[in-house]
Formats: structure tokens, sequence, C-alpha cells
């Protein structure tokens, strides 16, 4: 007698598995894998099968890329008004005691119609002699117009051919009853044997959470569909679940009212659930710790590994891809993860991590590739990462990040490996902070480890204290923290505490290294501010190096005539750097953010700029800036200065030994001020001026004035470089016209100044003078200044030589000053000065 069973089965499991229904090994199997060859009945396509009309294309009679099992090949009839599909299968009975035939079947849909594809069988002894009456395979409306899942189905063959050598089954696909196009018919998994009876019970394979009130429960084998969505079947710690759904043949959700605590050991019992051979499953009792897979905090999926330019002539394929890991404890679903690049975002399909393990995203038309490498999730509308860099985020599906990576160029730290095919990677996937600046390329012989531990990775960690790099007032609200390291940043609002005291608003991460601190209330210019820090850690544990506050202030811009080039050393000693030093003027707090320095060309243009800083760079009122490339070399060249204040650049601009222009350009690129210097301006009884440095005596004269540079003191080691100049002249101008400051120095240098200098303050500007030296006798030693058009104020030096550049004997000197006006009026001055001796 002819019988025919049909089972409702879902897409995930095999229905063959020799566990579970005890498959003879000699059973004959068609997957449909191997490629149909377009021949049409009586020839076979495969071997033992026949078809009516088979083609390459997706009409008719063909192989179906992607419909099958699990998204493999299978076998696809398309009806329409003018053609039924026929299919013919040569059996071999008498091979077995009990044989059946048993396949996966499903309806596709196609068009807009709702026609069903309506199947019948019927065998028959010879391919074309008679077959006997034909009958549909399950309901009249088994296969509508509709993406199904597979079902199994299983024919039992009449009793007059169990034993015949060969036997030809008939599958006609006919165009059945509705309006429009009709739906497109699939078989997959085609199985002709004998099938052992199932006499076990379904076991509960496993149980864990879904989503935050959602429990799955996994059979090891398809359940009854009426039994298995009983909620009184269920019962988790005494509550009975709101809905039960059977989501596939084995698996099963349990939803409840309630959210379930995340953490909390659970209790399940389930009873009275037959699988589909009605073996019922003995009442059991599950305990599981339920975790929330849909909760997914920061840094537990990590960005782990990022292709961003793959080559064709390697190992690995020429295809993009990122790969996620699992760094915590628990399995995560990736359904409702947002992943974007800095251009484009794409929502994640469905895919269970469990821990510690790795996921490859890759585009979705090329994801097959990596299938050899580990787990794959096909991304559609893949984010094309930029090779010169760019940003990756992932994102859980209410918008909170749960990971982000930044890359550039630099990341694969030399441009052999950025254009080479080389993934970059992280070392240490469960670092609790942003690892974009640590990134490394792989060291892998492939070029790329997707789906397995890093080459680069170490678990080592990084026992450096953090320090706190820098502290800048970004406006008058908010101060910006930078540290040398990645810090971890919590509820520290009430940790910072200022004096005199700053209400904090809010505190905000920028990124791994900064802490933004925004104010309630305007911060005062000029003010200074002590803060305090807590107690922060860095990413690897380890506590801020401070227990001092910090001195803050809010800073004045800085602008021409604020701040002045104040001492030069062109010439330093062998090895040794160059420096410049600026000096702040003013009574205020300067910011000197982008002020930058200089020089000028063979034509006098501005050339070879350098700026000071792109971060804040505040001076303070009357304070000193030497600029070097070396700052640890040039306080050991300057010991007494060790402490003095220094700013590193990685290059000065060109300023050669012989002579050159110093230009200092303010923030807008103006020139603040300009120092033509030479050789020529040091001391004439310098015997060496390598390693010494030019001071400049008066911010007030222009450094224009040849008279107004010096060398620095041998006493001060010939350089003061971030402090107080050695020769300078100090104090206010006094009711005198002239004034000489000191009135006894050395030219030698024993004892205080090598020279003095000699300054006038005039009503007017316009008069001329004659500056003179004579000896006491009355003998002209020396010509400071002749007929020379004088400002309303200025400077000249006398270095204590004749004007054969000898020095002169020890004793009383007299200075002699004529003046003349516009009006020809005219004044003589004398002032007395000595010169030094050593004792």
């Amino acid at each position: 007698m002819v019988g025919l069973f049909f089972i409702w089965y879902l897409f995930c499991f095999s229905v063959f598995a020799q566990t579970e229904i005890g498959m003879s090994e000699v059973n004959m199997t068609q997957d449909f894998e191997t490629e149909f060859t377009a021949l049409n009945y009586p020839d076979e396509f495969l071997p033992n099968w026949y078809g009516n009309e088979v083609r390459s294309t997706s009409s008719r009679i063909y192989q179906a890329n992607g419909l099958g099992k699990n998204g493999s090949k299978a076998l696809a009839v398309q009806p329409i008004s003018t053609f039924d599909g026929e299919i013919f299968v040569r059996l071999s009975p008498s091979d077995f005691t009990d044989p059946k035939v048993r396949f996966l079947a499903r309806s596709v849909k196609n068009g807009s119609g709702n026609r069903t594809a309506q199947v019948f069988y019927s065998w028959g002894e010879n391919l074309t002699g008679d077959y006997n009456e034909p009958e549909l395979l399950g309901e009249v409306l088994e296969f509508p117009n509709e993406d199904q899942e597979f079902r199994v189905f299983e024919l039992v063959l009449p009793d007059n051919l169990n034993e015949n050598e060969k036997v030809f089954l008939r599958l006609e696909i006919r165009y059945g009853s509705g309006a429009g196009s009709c739906a497109k018919w699939v078989m997959d998994d085609f199985e002709f044997g004998e099938f052992e009876e199932d006499t076990t019970p379904p076991k509960v394979d496993h149980v864990r959470g879904f989503d935050e009130n959602q429990v799955e429960v996994q059979f090891d084998e398809a359940v009854d569909p009426v039994f298995s969505v009983l909620a009184m079947s269920y019962n988790l710690d005494g509550l009975e679940p709101s809905f039960v759904e059977l989501k596939s043949d084995s698996l099963v959700y349990l939803s409840f009212d309630e959210k379930l605590e995340i953490g909390r050991e659970f209790s399940l019992s389930i009873s009275q659930i037959p699988d589909l051979e009605g073996n019922f499953l003995r009442d059991t009792l599950i305990s599981f710790q339920f975790f929330d897979p849909t909760y997914i905090p920061p840094k537990m999926l990590v960005l782990n590994e990022v292709m961003p330019a793959p080559r064709a002539d390697l190992d690995l394929p020429n295809v993009e891809y990122v790969e996620i890991f699992n760094a915590g404890e628990y399995a995560v679903r990736t359904a409702g993860i947002g992943y974007s690049n800095s251009r484009s975002s794409v929502v994640l399909q469905d895919k269970w991590i469990l821990p510690s393990e790795y996921l490859i995203l890759a585009p979705s038309n090329q994801a097959s590739l990596f299938e050899e490498y580990g787990e794959v999730l096909a991304v559609p509308s893949w984010p094309t990462l930029l090779n010169s860099g760019d940003h990756l985020a992932i994102k859980d599906d209410r918008g909170n990040l749960i990971d982000e990576l930044s890359y550039s160029t630099s990341s694969w730290g030399e441009s052999e490996f950025s254009g080479g095919g080389y993934s970059l990677e992280i070392a240490n996937p469960y670092y609790p902070c942003d690892q974009s600046d640590m990134l490394k390329s792989s060291i892998d012989p492939m070029r790329g480890t997707p789906g397995r531990a890093n080459s680069v990775f170490d678990l080592t960690v990084d026992m450096t204290p953090p320090i706190l790099s820098a502290a800048e007032f970004t406006s008058a609200q908010s101060l910006l923290l930078t540290f040398s390291k990645p810090m971890m940043v919590n509820d520290l609002k009430s940790g910072f505490t200022f004096e005199p005291d700053l209400q904090i608003d809010s505190v905000v991460q920028v990124n791994s290294r900064q802490i933004q601190l925004v104010f309630s209330e305007r911060v005062v210019a000029n003010k200074v501010y002590l803060l305090h820090l807590p107690e922060l850690l860095d990413c690897d544990g380890n506590v801020l190096m401070r227990t001092v506050p910090v001195e803050l202030v809010l800073p004045v811009q800085a602008h021409v005539g604020d701040v002045f080039i104040n001492e030069l050393l062109a010439n330093p000693k062998t090895g040794s750097p160059k420096f410049v030093e600026v000096k702040n003027v003013t009574a205020n707090y300067l910011e000197l953010k982008h002020w930058k320095l200089a020089n000028l060309d063979n034509t006098g243009e501005i050339n070879q700029i350098r700026q000071f800083s792109e971060l804040s760079l505040v001076i303070p009122p009357g304070g000193y800036l030497a600029i070097t490339t070396d700052t640890d070399l040039l306080k050991l060249d300057f010991p007494k200065s060790a402490s003095g204040t220094f700013l590193r650049m990685s290059s000065l601009p060109s300023y050669p030994i012989a002579g050159g222009t110093v230009v200092l350009l303010d923030s807008a690129g103006a020139v603040a001020d300009l120092f033509a210097y030479s050789g020529d301006l040091h001391h004439p009884l310098l015997r060496d001026p390598k390693g010494v440095s030019l001071e400049r005596l008066s911010t007030e004269t222009p450094a224009s004035s040849p008279a107004n540079w010096h060398s620095a003191s041998a006493t001060e080691e010939y350089g003061t470089p971030g402090r107080r100049n050695s020769q300078v002249i100090l104090g206010e101008f006094t009711e005198d016209l002239i004034q000489i400051e000191p009135e006894v120095f050395d030219p030698e240098g024993s004892n205080g100044n090598t020279f003095t200098v000699i300054r006038y303050e005039l009503n007017q500007s316009g008069w001329l003078g004659n500056f003179r030296i004579y000896t006491a006798t009355g003998q002209l030693v020396q010509v400071l200044a002749q007929n020379e058009l004088l400002g309303s104020s200025g400077l000249f030096a006398w270095t204590g030589t004749d004007s054969q550049g000898k020095i002169v004997r020890p004793g009383y000197y007299v200075l002699l000053v004529e003046l003349y006006d516009l009006s020809g009026e005219r004044m003589i001055l004398r002032k007395t000065l000595v010169v030094a001796t050593r004792l």
C-alpha cells in the first residue's frame, strides 16, 4: 500500500543525521551540489536523474545556487502556464529490506501572484513505461507562492515494487490553482534506503538567555509543534512563560512579562514534550545562569583586526575584512548591532558569538571566501575601508558605543606595510580602553590572522604610571586635561576640586587620553587656580603620578608688542643644540599657541616658519621661554638654567653661526620682533664665542640696535636660557638725560658686567648727538656716536676698549655728550665712569 508522511522540519538541522534516525551507510543520496548537465528526458542530467526540460538558467528545471539547506545548492522547478515540470529518479529497492524515500522540500516566492505549485508523485517499473495513479504530495495548498522553510517528506514504495531491481519515482510539479505567477518548488537532500525507527526521547541540548525577557531552549532533535508551545510545559522558578514560540523544529523561545535578572541562577523545569515520533521527554530540571545576549557593555565586543588594503597576490583573499572578538564572559548576539566607518553604517544580521570567539565581517558577495578561516558574517552594503585612514565603530541596538578604532597610514609603522596587504591588529583584546594608537601591522606569514589569535597578541601589562601631560583652558568654561596614557574615567565629577572654588557642571572623556571639565561659571582670566586631582587610574590599573595641585590660569592671547626675542645661541658647543629665548614683557599670562619662529631668505622674505605648539603654551608675566631642539642636553650645558622654562621643537629655522636673522611671528603670522645677528655683537675681548649666547640688554630698545646685544656673562655659564639674562639693564629711567649703568665695570669680567650701558632719554626725537670717551687728562679714547640722529630714547655700550680694540688702562674716564636740536640749540653733558681691574 502506498503511504505518505510529511514532517515539518526547519533549515537549521540535518534530518539525516545517523545518530537521530539510523541512516544506512549505503543509502542512495543526492545533495544537488554536482553541476547539472543540460540534457532532457530520456537523458540523465545527473546520474539516475531525468527531467523533461533541464536548463542552466533560473527557469524550468535547474540547479539553484543558495536556495538549498544552509544556503547550499538545490534542485528547483518553476512551473508556468505552458510548462509543468517532470522529474524521474531511478531507484534500486532490491538492495534493501524496507526502503523509503526522504527529501527536503519547500516553495519559494516568485513574482506577485498567488498561484500554488502542486506536486504529485507516482511509481513505475520502466522509465518510459506506465506509472500508477499520481498522488498529491502533502495538502492542496502545501506549496503556496511564498518563502517557506524546508520540510521533510517521506514516501513509502508500493508493496509490489519492494523487491524490484529498479523502480522509477516520477515527480510532477504542476502549475497550480490561484492567480498570476506560480510558486517555485525546491528540493534538497534526497535519500533512498532504510531508516531505523526513532525510539529515543528528546533531550535538552542547552538553555540560555535570548533577550532581556526571553529564554532560548535548544532540543537535540525536532519536537512536536503543538506540545512544545504549551506554556504549562515550562516553569522558570515558579514563573510560567507568557508566550512560547517554536522558532525552528528544535528551538523554542520562552517569553516572560518582566525582565530577567542578569547573572542570576535560574532553574527551568520542562515536561511533556515529545519528538515527532511521539517519544516524550522525561521531566527535566535545568539550572543555568541568565545573561541577556543583547546587552553588550563597552569593550565586550572588540574590533580586533582590520584589513583595509588587501592584495591579490597573497595567501589571504583579496577582500577587506574586520574581525570582532568576544572578550566577555557570555555569548552575545549581533542582531541590531550597528557597524560603521566614517561615512556609512549598516545593521548586522543575527549571529551568536561565544566568549573568546572570533567573528569575521566581510562583504556579502565575498564572505564565503573566509569560511575556511572561521565564523563569518556576511555584511550587505559593506562600508568600504579607506586605505589612508578611517574610523570604525560598533554600537548596540540603542546606539550606545561598544567599541571604536581609528587608523591611518602611520598605524602600519612603515610605508611598505601600509600598502603591502598587511592587516592591523591589536595586541590585547582585553584592554579596557581605545587602542587606536596601539595598532600594529600583522607579523603573521599570511599578513593577517582572520578567525584566530592575532600575531601580535600580548597580555603584558604596562606598569608605567601615567602623568598629566598638559592642562589647558580651551574656553572660559572648559578645561582640557591630557595624559601620557589612556585613562579610565567613571563618575569623577566630585573628584576634581579647585582653589578658589570652581563648580563643575560635567566631566567628559574626549578620547582615551583626554578629559574635559565643563564649568557652570566662567573662569577669571589671569587668575591662578589650583586643581586637586582625584585618584585616577590608567587602563593598565596604574595610579596617576600626581601628589601636588596643578597650577592653572586662563591666559590672555599674546599680541605684537607683548613678547620679544631676548636671547640667542647660534654658535653652540659641538654636538649641543641652539636656542632662541623670548620674553613676556607684560603683567599678563600670555597664550603663545600658534606663535612661530622663522628666518629670512636671501631675498629678505620670511622663510622656514616653525610653529611653537598646537597645544596651549602659557608664559607667565615677565616670564622667559627658551626654544630648542633638545631641552635635556641644553639643561646639561647650562645647569644654572635647569629650572627655567623650555620648549622642545623638532627643528628650528636655520640660524647660521656667522650671522642671520631671527624672526618672531604671532599666531596670525605678523612680525612681532626681528633680530639680525652676527658674531661682531660679541664682546671684543671674548676669545672664543662658541657656546656663548647673545643677550638683549633692554626690551625697550629695538632688537635692531647693535648696542642692545652683548655676550652672556662667564659667571652665568655664558648663557641663561629660560631665565633672566646675565647682562640686563635694571630699573626705570630717572630724570637725568644721560644715565650710565654700571658706573664701574671690569672689561675682563672679574667682577660684574664686562661693559657699561649709556642710556639717554630726550624730550623729543630729532636730536643729533656725539658720544665720546676721554681719559682724565683729556685724551680721546673711543667714539661711540658721531653726529648720529637720535630717537627720543636709546642706548650705547662701551666695552672698555679704545678705537683700536685694545683694553684701556684702569682708572677714571669721562663721557662727553654733545646734543644739537633742530633749532640749533646745543647741550654739553659730562659723566664720569671707572674702568676697574682684577685685584
